[in-house]
């Protein structure tokens, strides 16, 4: 027991170079599953620097929502294959209604801004690094349960075109937090 009487926050179990599988099971931390639940995992926590970072509450709050999100994907990525029966929409699988959600606020987001017809160097402001660095990690996610599809695993079309469309609104919130001082890539 660690102070104060409650367990300690390690178990030992992963000692061996497994992880547990949401409803039991274990898998090498080496697992494509594995590896889509760290990409995820890196966008969330990069989106909570860039939540921090953020003056505009209605960005602050479309960020949370969206690290809300990432963690029913990565809830339906990490799922024990064998008990899929009991993943909860909304909650432990993403569903087409939170993918259109997504749709929606991009496209809210745009027709109040539209986006400037360049590729940006990210970096205009701490808020819109840390979201053009939490693209990247949606991205990885993306190709990682591509490739964890394509090996034969159970990947449901809905959790992928999620994770894309969540890199694309970062996108958009990246271009927003960026403002005026988004730099395109030439200066042609």
């Amino acid at each position: 027991m660690a102070a104060g009487g409650k367990p300690p926050i390690y178990t030992k179990t992963g000692d061996d170079g497994t992880t547990g599988l949401l409803f039991g099971g274990r898998v090498s931390k080496a697992d494509p599953v594995v590896e889509v639940c760290g990409a995820v995992d890196e966008a969330v926590a990069t989106l909570g620097m860039a939540g921090a970072s953020l003056e505009d509450q209605g960005l602050q709050a479309i960020v949370l929502d969206l690290q809300r999100g990432l963690f029913v994907a990565a809830a339906e990525a990490a799922a024990n294959p064998r008990a899929r029966d009991r993943l909860v929409p909304g909650t432990s699988t993403v569903t087409a209604g939170m993918t259109a959600a997504l749709e929606q606020t991009i496209d809210r987001l745009l027709a109040e801004h539209p986006l400037r017809l360049a590729f940006v160097v990210p970096g205009a402001t701490p808020a819109s690094a840390a979201l053009d660095l939490a693209r990247t990690f949606l991205r990885r996610a993306e190709r990682r349960l591509v490739a964890a599809r394509e090996g034969g695993m159970t990947v449901s079309a809905t959790l992928i075109a999620f994770v894309n469309r969540a890199s694309d609104l970062v996108y958009v919130l990246a271009r927003r937090a960026g403002g005026d001082g988004d730099e395109p890539l030439s200066h042609e």
